[in-house]
């Protein structure tokens, strides 16, 4: 479902540069508890509390509050995941840093692109994920990934119910590659999206490890 390393490549010649730039946003923020992406509610929801010693994604709208552990590598950057998640490669795809849980469903995917700006490597992603049937809801926007510059893509598989919230985010140490940070889930478990507040980028994952 997500062999995007190859398809993101191959579809940056005809890249316009237009769909994930229309304006600033705090991110996902139209996820809520019954709604399919896409929609929008009536009354601007209210952004939840977040708890001592949980964290909350760059918009503030999702909160995490279970244990975490770290995963990454000096390839593809780091982050936090829930405890007990494991290593899983996507059929088909190489080089990529995965971790699912238990039932394969919800997924977090890190990838790291050479000579590809994030602007880019976000317009070619939602390039890609437009060009498939089994999705509805397509939505991007400009937001901050833990404090780095990102453009985030989302939508909704139709076919399995599943949310695919995507962010390439700006390497701020050679602004001519970026990250990738995925994260597929269920409804249930839309609050994993908080996780991507601990992104961090090698050189600054090396440094707090320094301290």
């Amino acid at each position: 479902m997500m062999k995007f390393k190859f398809l993101i490549l191959l579809s940056v010649a005809v890249l316009t540069l237009t769909g994930c730039s229309a304006g600033q946003s705090d991110g996902v923020s139209i996820l809520n508890q019954g709604q399919s992406i896409g929609e929008t509610s009536p009354v601007e929801a209210t952004k939840p509390e977040v708890p001592e010693g949980a964290i909350a994604d760059d918009s503030g709208n999702f909160v995490y509050q279970g244990k975490l552990m770290p995963v990454g590598d000096d390839e593809n950057g780091y982050m936090q995941v829930p405890l007990g998640y494991s290593p899983f490669q996507e059929e088909g795809a190489e080089g990529l840093a995965q971790f699912a849980d238990a039932t394969g469903t919800n997924i977090f995917t890190l990838d790291y692109y050479e000579n590809m700006p994030y602007e880019t490597a976000a317009e070619s992603m939602r390039y890609y994920m437009a060009s498939q049937e089994n999705i509805e809801g397509l939505q991007g926007s400009i937001t901050t990934v833990n404090g780095y510059n990102a453009r985030q893509i989302y939508c909704h598989f139709t076919d399995v119910n599943l949310f695919w919230i995507v962010w390439t985010i700006e390497d701020p140490d050679n602004t001519a590659n970026s990250y990738h940070l995925s994260i597929q889930c269920d409804t249930e478990h839309q609050n994993l999206i908080a996780c991507s507040s601990t992104f961090q980028t090698v050189s600054d994952y090396h440094k707090e490890q320094g301290k």
